[in-house]
């Protein structure tokens, strides 16, 4: 059986629908259950996330630049680009400038400078 052809007999279970006869199941039915209602759209969603394509680090930085993100928002960090972080936080680099060199926002360099503990934990 196909996935296509799976998530429309859950889609239409979803809506209390027999899907081989389409008729609407009674009340009392199981598929009538709000919490089961529930759990079968939560499985569409789960099939309907899973079934997006992944995108290569070429597309996803000019998927950000699109929704005017830094580039390399939600991008993996490379070993480089730690070491960067380290030495010019160190040498008194601000936040914001790392965050532009380095196409993130500032949110992740500070994530990013906690992560390596260059600041002492009361000034977190």
């Amino acid at each position: 059986m196909e996935l296509n052809e799976s998530r429309n007999i859950v889609k239409t279970l979803a809506q209390g629908v027999h899907p081989s006869t389409g008729q609407v199941f009674p009340p009392d039915s199981p598929y009538n259950d709000p919490e089961v209602i529930r759990a079968l759209f939560s499985v569409l969603d789960f099939v309907k996330q899973a079934k997006k394509p992944r995108l290569s680090i070429e597309e996803r930085r000019g998927q950000n630049l699109e929704l005017g993100r830094p580039i390399n928002s939600g991008l993996p960090w490379t070993e480089e680009d730690r070491a960067i972080v380290k030495s010019e936080f160190q040498e008194g680099t601000t936040v914001e400038k790392l965050a532009s060199t380095l196409g993130r926002s500032s949110g992740s360099i500070v994530a990013e400078i906690i992560r390596q503990d260059l600041v002492p934990p009361n000034l977190r």
